[in-house]
């Protein structure tokens, strides 16, 4: 076996098999095995010289006979159409929740958006944990503390409304979930 350092496109290195791959700017170096007699057979045709062309150009035919262009284009376009399909459901999902929430708990309980989003999440997750609440709400796990200060926050107010707590953290795991807020009474809430 003979193996040989070949300059690939990045676009086109998914189809193949690489091993030990090197990054220069916009193109990969990779090593490929060949046995000695088909690498006799290139260079016959093409040259010591034209072997890395060669194989570039023999790749990308390849690429284009099983894998047309607008196959690639359309298989985008439907990944694209999929992302909207779950971001407008995850809204009205959203949506439905957030207006379950009565409008005299959500002025006693939630000082803004971040409060309410919580409240929904609450409802529409039965349990979520911390880092999840700050990735949903705040976009970064790294803000737990935030979500932690205002779910005791509306635990105090709803004590005070209430006389409980809408919300309790369980330490160990209940449901799949470890560290997770759960809901005290859902109808608390929504009624």
């Amino acid at each position: 076996m003979y193996v040989l350092d070949l300059s690939f496109h990045l676009r086109n290195l998914r189809a193949i098999g690489v091993i030990d791959v090197t990054h220069h700017r916009d193109e990969v170096s990779i090593r490929v095995r060949l046995e000695q007699a088909l690498l006799d057979r290139v260079d016959r045709l093409v040259g010591e010289r034209g072997r890395t062309k060669f194989i570039r150009d023999a790749v990308l035919w390849r690429l284009d006979q099983d894998y047309p262009p607008i196959v690639r284009e359309l298989e985008l376009e439907v990944q694209e159409l999929k992302s909207r399909v779950e971001h407008l459901e995850a809204s009205q999902a959203t949506s439905l929740y957030s207006s379950s929430i009565s409008e005299s708990v959500e002025a006693d309980l939630c000082r803004d958006h971040i409060d309410k989003g919580i409240l929904v999440e609450l409802l529409r997750r039965e349990g979520v944990t911390t880092t999840e609440l700050a990735e949903l709400l705040l976009g970064s796990a790294s803000r737990r503390t935030t979500i932690l200060n205002r779910m005791n926050a509306i635990n105090e107010r709803a004590r005070a409304k209430f006389g409980v707590d809408v919300a309790r953290l369980e330490k160990g795991i209940v449901k799949g979930k470890r560290g997770a807020w759960w809901l005290t009474d859902r109808a608390l809430i929504t009624s």
